[in-house]
């Protein structure tokens, strides 16, 4: 009975999934009402205010790293 093929099965599928566990997604995109007017709208780190879903104010708040 060959029991390296399972061995090897087993040792790729957790290298898979703990590379992707830890890719996180970037988001930047100026889909926001207000984007590129000098203010970052997004609530995220050094943002000024939350009027726009994290990420869509690119211009201003530059690329956010989904948690």
């Amino acid at each position: 009975m060959n029991t390296i093929r399972p061995l090897l099965l087993v040792a790729f599928t957790l290298f898979v999934m703990t590379s992707l566990s830890s890719c996180k997604q970037e988001l930047c995109d100026d889909t926001c009402f207000w984007p590129a007017d000098g203010v970052c709208d997004d609530g995220g780190a050094d943002s000024e205010n939350d009027y726009c879903e994290f990420g869509t104010d690119c211009a201003d708040c530059g690329t956010r790293i989904a948690e």
